[in-house]
């Protein structure tokens, strides 16, 4: 707690036995265990007030994980749901079929991006999607959605 270990936890007590000195010592670390007791009551008391006031027992309170509520999480979940599949464009004949690793970028490519990051993190190369054969299925992950009656749009 705080970064408190047990060692620096024993130098602060022997600081406060020099500059405090025995005579003082029990005293002050009297009042410092009512201080102690009077936070932790406050503390439960606030506790209480407002379990009461908002209608939610304790340990629902504690049950409640914000993390749950992480957009990002959320998004993530969302993007990797097995029920989600990119569109690929079929193969013409005689050309090889996409390897997995294409299929990988092809499924982080999202719909209206106009380049895809390949290689490295230390040499990353962005690619215009534009610029990739009809084929590609990161090119036909990236083709923006065209609802049902309305006219293609070209960039």
């Amino acid at each position: 707690m705080f970064g408190l270990t047990l060692e620096k936890l024993f130098l602060v007590a022997l600081v406060a036995g020099i500059v405090i000195g025995p005579r003082r010592l029990p005293h002050y670390a009297q009042k410092l265990a009512e201080l102690m007791r009077t936070v932790r009551g406050a503390l439960d008391h606030a506790r209480n007030e407002a379990s009461i006031e908002l209608g939610v027992s304790r340990e629902e309170w504690e049950s409640l994980d914000p993390r749950r509520y992480d957009p990002r999480r959320i998004m993530r979940e969302a993007m990797s749901d097995a029920g989600t599949t990119t569109a690929v464009a079929p193969v013409p004949d005689g050309e090889p079929a996409p390897t997995p690793e294409l299929l990988a970028q092809a499924a982080r490519v999202r719909p209206g991006q106009t380049y895809v990051v390949t290689g490295s993190a230390a040499h990353p190369r962005r690619i215009r999607i534009d610029s990739l054969p009809e084929h590609d299925p990161r090119r036909s992950a990236a083709a923006p959605f065209v609802e049902e009656g309305a006219a293609p749009t070209t960039p």
